[in-house]
């Protein structure tokens, strides 16, 4: 029997209702009955695993595909979580093993995102996709960090780095037979900061990495800066906060946010604009998170206009978008930073992207910087043109 065209409004309205709060998911309960009568779950689930979301929200409505008569989508749900608990248990096995021995090295760490956020904040280390090892290491000792990560048979890294020695963001390690997952050492999470990270994310000395937290305001920061960082696109990073307030939201203490941002100023924008869009779409409780801080301005605004949470642009749109929200949120004295990270990028950021967008030719950087500034004119054309749109009742 042929499947029917799903209503694309209907599918992308349940696909945001179901990654909200706890909260917001109770209040929007009776609008999601209707929305659900008027889904295809068959291809709601085939969307889903395409968007890599079907472990992370399919749980949240398997009762309500039952309920409307659907057996076969808690099915898919349970293949998709079975396996990726297997796949897990492997990254946080070699996970432990690569900050084990750091650790024997003197070099201390911390696991970023990754199954052991999934299973604090979800109960399944299943639920949250990962296909690499995120580490933070202190910057100083992250050249020694690739040598002992080398040691388990990973090719040196080809990411370049300043004259510190520093890359913009991380190492990415691939294994050199591909018989383990990639392994990525971080020094920092953001573009804008260069020591909050290794000051709040890193497990002090004496502590267990793999137990160890940090704060609940820092680690709800990091989580924000995250989903800044990949500039607001769908909703798996919206959802991880949606899943980490439900567990933790009453540990942070009212205006957490305004506290870090007047220890990290060059971090304000990106914690108040990124609180705002996961506010706006997953009904984080940004008012209590953000109170004492600043309105937000026009440039911030644009920012927010431009979350994508259901995005069906191409990849290449996207990757402008989410060089536009860099712009709009980098501090003063930035500019440089940003033409070389979203204009004028590393040879290896370009290929990764040029590979991505499926590009067969223009893959130099004259030629990417002109694309992506014909690009941003189309978003900001888009900004000034478009009307806001609320995205749920």
């Amino acid at each position: 029997m042929p499947l029917r065209r799903t209503s694309s409004r209907a599918e992308r309205q349940l696909i945001l209702l179901s990654a909200g709060t706890a909260t917001r998911r109770a209040e929007l309960s009776d609008h999601a009955e209707r929305l659900a009568a008027g889904v295809d779950w068959r291809l709601l689930a085939a969307t889903l695993g395409a968007r890599n979301l079907l472990t992370v929200l399919g749980p949240r409505l398997s009762d309500l595909a039952r309920s409307h008569g659907d057996e076969e989508f808690s099915q898919d749900v349970e293949r998709a979580l079975a396996a990726r608990r297997h796949q897990s248990v492997f990254l946080a096995l070699l996970g432990a093993r690569v900050t084990s021995l750091l650790g024997q090295a003197g070099i201390r760490a911390s696991p970023l995102k990754g199954p052991q956020l999934g299973e604090r904040i979800y109960g399944d280390p299943g639920r949250r996709p990962s296909s690499d090892v995120d580490l933070l290491v202190p910057a100083d000792r992250l050249q020694e960090a690739v040598e002992v990560v080398r040691g388990l048979g990973y090719q040196a890294p080809a990411d370049e780095v300043n004259a510190d020695g520093l890359p913009a963001l991380h190492l990415a390690m691939v294994h050199e037979r591909r018989e383990l997952p990639p392994v990525e050492l971080h020094w920092r999470v953001h573009w804008y900061e260069s020591s909050f990270a290794g000051q709040r994310l890193l497990a002090p000395d004496g502590a267990d990495p793999l137990t160890w937290r940090p704060a609940p305001g820092d680690e709800l920061a990091a989580l924000l800066l995250f989903y800044a960082r990949d500039g607001f696109v769908d909703v798996r990073l919206a959802a991880d906060l949606s899943a980490w307030w439900d567990v933790y939201g009453e540990q942070v203490d009212p205006g957490a946010l305004s506290e870090l941002s007047a220890s990290y100023p060059a971090l304000a924008r990106a914690l108040a604009v990124s609180a705002a869009v996961a506010h706006k779409l997953v009904g984080l409780p940004a008012a209590r998170l953000l109170a004492g801080m600043p309105k937000p301005g026009l440039r911030d605004r644009g920012a927010i206009r431009l979350a994508n949470p259901n995005p069906h642009t191409s990849r290449a749109q996207l990757y402008a978008d989410i060089g536009m929200i860099d712009a709009l949120l980098m501090p003063r004295g930035e500019l440089g930073a940003f033409i070389r990270r979203q204009v004028l990028p590393s040879r290896t950021v370009l290929e990764e992207r040029t590979h991505a967008t499926r590009q067969r030719r223009g893959g130099t950087r004259p030629g990417h910087a002109v694309r992506v500034v014909t690009r941003y004119a189309f978003t900001a054309a888009r900004l000034v043109r478009a009307p806001e749109r609320p995205v749920l009742p």
